[in-house]
């Protein structure tokens, strides 16, 4: 795809390039007509999703992606990005979402980070709480009665977006699964490394607590303002993370309350089945925290943080 600005690509004119990383490629763009398939528009901005070229030649890919789209249509929450449609050929078909005014949670921590200044704990739990929203909803997804019980899989400060209106977004499907569907061959890691739970690296079967897992390795990252599994090449990672030692993250943030080392010790359990029961009982803790600490929860914490962001 051309993406010299003003090209048009169906119904849609090319601004931006946004990301390219990964299977695919994701452009900021604006709709030119007054209703998108069928309805009338919310916002003249869109984001599209194509496969890059080298993943387009693949079919199992192609019908992976085509599967990923299919699935976000059905997914109707407001703290995961909502999918508008699908168009295209049918190898190459291409996702339109809607666009997020904001920046992913990496790139404010890596800033963080750089200048060694924590988030603030009040936005940290506020943030994971609208997270774990989101988790619950998939976790407990029902259609007509039937439980199907879905498991994204790549929870990562990259896959969440904040937006300027104060919203918390859980984005990219890509590797989602409803739970107990075997979607991959043997031995083939997928998902973010550093945010992978112990059996998916060993590649046992995962559940709904490998995604509590991704949190809480979130959690502790951000009250310790660093990295939990770094090394300086993949496999040393990959030993890391199969081993998951975590340290006290009161090691880098002694300010903390003793109660967030108890929620961190249980949302990272080796295993499973001393983790959070489900993602409800890991917004409880969080909610316990809040309670404890006098902590604010709000919208207008991810506005202000935004507007901060931006004018330094």
């Amino acid at each position: 795809m051309n993406v010299q600005p003003g090209k048009k690509v169906g119904g849609y004119q090319l601004l931006s390039r946004i990301a390219s990383g990964g299977q695919a490629e994701v452009f900021h763009a604006k709709a030119t007509s007054m209703a998108l398939f069928g309805k009338p528009r919310h916002s003249e901005f869109v984001i599209l999703k194509r496969l890059l070229p080298a993943f387009r030649r693949d079919a199992r890919h192609v019908e992976r992606f085509r599967k990923e789209g299919e699935l976000m249509l059905r997914l109707k929450h407001p703290c995961i990005v909502h999918t508008l449609g699908c168009f295209g050929q049918e190898s190459d078909p291409i996702l339109v979402q809607e666009w997020v005014d904001g920046q992913p949670l990496e790139k404010l921590h890596e800033r963080c980070r750089r200048r060694n200044q924590f988030l603030p704990l009040e936005v940290v739990v506020f943030v994971l709480r609208q997270l774990l929203l989101a988790l619950c909803y998939i976790h407990e997804l029902s259609e007509e009665g039937i439980w199907h019980g879905l498991i994204h899989a790549d929870v990562s400060p990259a896959n969440l977006l904040l937006s300027k209106e104060g919203e918390v977004k859980l984005i990219d499907f890509g590797v989602a699964r409803l739970l107990g569907e075997k979607m991959f061959r043997e031995n083939e890691l997928h998902g973010t490394l550093a945010y992978m739970s112990p059996e998916a690296m060993l590649g046992h079967p995962i559940d709904e607590k490998a995604d509590l897992y991704a949190v809480g390795i979130l959690l502790w990252e951000l009250m310790a303002n660093r990295r939990l599994f770094e090394g300086n090449s993949e496999v040393e990672r990959m030993h890391k993370v199969k081993n998951a030692q975590v340290p006290s993250v009161a090691c880098h943030n002694p300010s903390l309350p003793h109660f967030s080392e108890l929620i961190l010790r249980k949302a990272l359990a080796v295993h499973p089945e001393r983790r959070f029961e489900s993602a409800r009982a890991f917004i409880e803790a969080l909610d316990a925290l809040a309670r404890r600490m006098g902590l604010r929860q709000d919208l207008g914490l991810i506005t202000r943080l935004l507007e901060g962001f931006h004018k330094t």
